[in-house]
Order: structure tokens, then sequence, then C-alpha cells
């Protein structure tokens, strides 16, 4: 049997799966991720750590594996994060995830004002929030010059995993595109703001479609008892790794709803970009094609957040005891989904050069007011902001002919059938299992990999209830007035995110 291994790193989990050329996954390893918070950074995640977990992962699934029946490795992970090597290519500091860096101090006051706004959108297709790279590089260069002058590569997590198994330093388009480094019409490292953030030659080569992919080296095909000729790539983006899985189509949108829950699709002509920068719609390139995406980062986290709440002698309640059918529907109670900040669509918004002013909060509360209220206005919160995203989809001339809802919220019925009913849309969820680590194996496997059509059939519709739908076109409307008073959605010209 041949088959390609697709490893995944998110911030919660290391996942490693063996498919088949069918598409099937017959071996999956997961660990756990874990974090550390240190001073000045954040919770961080051990480089050497992460590689012992992922090596762990690779063994475990290896142990029941052929010899020389591994023929690619693909990598997959979260995009923003990195780690900054030296000349010997070990670590110089700890890897930072996305939503964890301390050094959020920093304000973007040094871009210039041809590097703000729109100017840096036309180039980046991103809106200004710290956790992009370049602000990782600046801090360094402001507080820690020594760091940076040891600096010999950012790479990627994907990048630095692919550096462990090959000895070779490239990095992947689509994460590239997530360092506000990159200039995603001209596919390559923009010269202004590389010189800007003192990055220049600190950066990898981006590598290039269709081309050669790096061996393991003669160690590590000893170690995990693999071929000398087994190659490894850098798959991209874990979102859009899922998406290439799941076969999406332009026209056609994934929800991928984790912790952070992004919609994302892809594009063969771009619309009016001055329309897509004020809409908040992220921009970048994955295989050859452009790709938008918005994000909201406090989708799960806002349901890890009520569980935490309403903990008992320290223990989250169970998911299950937030499922209860029996319930008020619509809930009396309102939610604004910001406990874990705002997507980009409201960057730049409340007063400040990105959506840390956003705070999330349970309204109209009263004594009568109970556990599943609570669980079925977060619920309600989270829909109302996903169509917020879609009406703002519509107005910039992005369609939804299909959405595909993938991930661990789509295991949570009530939520998905508040997302249905106050969007108004059906929702198809996908079963497939670890999309993710499935899309990165099909990247390794390339034309020798066939799509799992099997999948298709295995997506169940999730339609809206027509009974309710004046009842939450009502809180609809008060949702968008509450947050238009406190939080007007207009980006003026002049501001670094506006």
């Amino acid at each position: 049997m041949e088959l390609y291994l697709g490893i995944d790193i998110g911030t919660t989990h290391i996942k490693v799966c063996a498919a088949d050329t069918n598409g099937r996954v017959v071996k999956t390893a997961l660990r756990d991720q874990e974090s550390r918070h240190v001073p000045g950074w954040g919770n961080c995640i051990s480089p050497e750590e992460l590689w012992d977990k992922t090596a762990a992962c690779l063994e475990e699934v290896l142990s029941e594996t052929e010899p020389g029946a591994v023929k690619g490795i693909g990598i997959t992970s979260m995009a923003e994060a990195g780690v900054p090597v030296g000349l010997d290519g070990k670590p110089l500091m700890p890897i930072i995830p996305w939503n964890a860096w301390d050094g959020k101090e920093v304000t973007g006051e040094e871009f210039p004002e041809s590097l703000r706004g729109l100017g840096l959108y036309r180039k980046t297709g991103l809106l200004w929030h710290p956790k992009y790279t370049i602000n990782q590089f600046l801090f360094l260069r402001n507080n820690n010059p020594e760091l940076l002058e040891q600096m010999d590569c950012f790479l990627s997590v994907s990048d630095y995993l692919l550096y462990c198994f090959t000895g070779e330093r490239l990095m992947e388009e689509s994460l590239a595109c997530r360092t506000m480094l990159y200039n995603i019409h001209e596919r390559k490292w923009d010269d202004e703001l590389t010189e800007l953030a003192g990055a220049a030659g600190r950066l990898p080569r981006v590598a290039g479609q269709g081309e050669d992919r790096p061996v393991l080296t003669k160690d590590m095909a000893r170690r995990f008892g693999l071929h000398e000729d087994v190659r490894v790539c850098t798959g991209g983006h874990d979102h859009l790794c899922a998406a290439l899985a799941e076969d999406l189509k332009e026209g056609e949108i994934l929800n991928s709803m984790g912790t952070s829950e992004v919609f994302i699709g892809f594009l063969t002509q771009l619309p009016d970009e001055a329309l897509l920068y004020k809409k908040g719609i992220q921009l970048g390139r994955f295989q050859g094609e452009y790709y938008w995406i918005c994000n909201m980062p406090s989708s799960g986290a806002s349901v890890e957040w009520l569980r935490s709440f309403l903990s008992v002698e320290g223990r989250p309640v169970p998911y299950e005891s937030l499922m209860q059918k029996e319930r008020q529907v619509p809930s009396r109670v309102m939610y604004l989904p910001f406990v874990n900040g705002a997507g980009s669509h409201r960057t730049g918004h409340g007063g400040g050069h990105e959506n840390r002013n956003y705070q999330g909060g349970l309204l109209n509360l009263s004594m009568a007011s109970g556990p599943m209220d609570a669980a079925q206005a977060v619920y309600e919160g989270i829909a109302c902001e996903s169509r917020v995203i879609l009406e703002l989809l519509e107005e910039a001339g992005i369609g939804a002919e299909k959405i595909i809802c993938a991930g661990g919220g789509t295991g949570n019925p009530l939520l998905m059938q508040a997302k249905a009913d106050i969007t108004g849309r059906s929702f198809l969820i996908s079963h497939m299992l670890q999309a993710t680590a499935l899309g990165a194996a099909a990247i390794a496997g390339g034309s020798r990999m066939k799509r799992n059509t099997d999948a298709d059939s295995e997506k169940e519709t999730i339609s809206p209830e027509d009974a309710l739908r004046e009842a939450y076109d009502i809180k609809y409307e008060t949702y968008r007035e509450i947050l238009q008073k406190q939080y007007p959605m207009e980006r003026e010209a002049g501001s670094l995110c506006s």
C-alpha cells in the first residue's frame, strides 16, 4: 500500500495521519500541544517539545506501517507563529502563537504613511494586527536587537519541521502571506516592508509551485525507518489545507470552526480591492490562486469561556450540559462574541489601531436567567456575527453557493441550528476525518492522490426553521444596533488600519 503522511500542527493539538492514494485516512496519532508562560513573550510553545511530540506521533503511525510504504510527507500548521533560528539552525526563542503574545503593546506607529491602511493592504492583502510576523521583527529590533542580530532566518512552524526533516529552509506561499512581509501580487518578499522591519536577508526562500521538494536527511530516514528518497513539503496554512481536502470550489465557502472560526474561499479574479479592504476581507495566495479569509477569533473560545465561567470546583462544565434541547429560543439574553477579540472585518474600529477594544458580554440578564439561557445566547451571538460576515461578503461581490462547515464546532447541534436560523442559510456539515492533515497529505501525494469522493455523500445539511425567522431577524437587528452604537464600523483613510 502506498501512503502519504500529513502533519497538522495546531494551537491545541499535534496530529499525524497516514492516508492511502484513495484519500482515506488509515492511521492517526495525536498529542496535546503544551504552552508555558514566558515573561515578555506570553504563552509560548517550546520548539524542541513541538519536534519531540511530532516525532512521537510519527513513530506511532509508522509502527503499523510497512517499510517503504510512505512516499511523501506534507506539513501544515497555524499561521503567523514561527521559529527564529541562528546560523547553526537552533531556535533562538520560543514559538509565540497568534493569540498569545505579550508584546501586543506594539501599535504600528513606525509604519510610514505609504505603508498604512489601503497602501499596506494593496501589498499584503492584510489589515494591520499585532499577531503578524512583521511586528515580531519590529519588537525585537526595538527591545532585543542582540537577538535580532543573532537571527539567521525566521521559519514558520511548518518551515521549522521541514528544516528538521530535510535541512532545507523554505516557506510555502500561503504562510508567507501571513507574515505581512510578502507582496501577494508580485509574489515575493516586499522590499519596503522587509527593510522597515529589519527582516531583509532573514527570511527563507518562498518555494515555487511545482518545484522539486527536498528529501529526508539520512539521519531522519534512519530514525523513522523511511527510505531516503521520501520527499517532504509544507502544505500551507491549516485552514487552506482543510479547504483543499474538502475540494472547495470558487463560489463555495469553508466555515472552519475551532477555537477561532474562519470563513474562507478561493478567487480566480479579484473583485474591487478597495471594496474588499473597506469590508475587512483579507487576501492571500495558495496553490497559485488568490483566496479570501474572514475570521471570528472568539467563536469556540466563547463556548470554552462559558464552560469555565460555569465551572464547578475548578472543573469546566461538560459540553453536554450546554446542549439541552429544553431551552427558550431565541434566548432572552444577548451575547457579544468578543472574549478573545474581534475579527478582521472589525479591525481598526473602536478607537484603536486594532480590535483589542472589543469586549465580550452577556446582556439582558435577570434573576430568571439560567445556564441554558446563557449557552443559547452564546450560540446566537456567534451566529449573529456569522451573519455579519456573510452579508459583508455579499456586499463585496463574493457569493456563497454552498457553505461547508468543518471542525470541532460542528459537533454542537444547537450552535449549528442557531447559525442556520439566524443567517437564513443552510450549512453542510462535513464528517471528513482529519481534513487538515489529509489536505497536507494530498499535497504531498500530488497527482498520485485521489480525492475522497465518499466525503460528499457524508455531509449533513442543517437548514433554517421558518417559524423562527421573524424573531431572529429582530434579535439580529438589535445585535447590530448595539454594536453600531459602541463600535461604529467605519474605516476612515489615514489611520494604520483605516
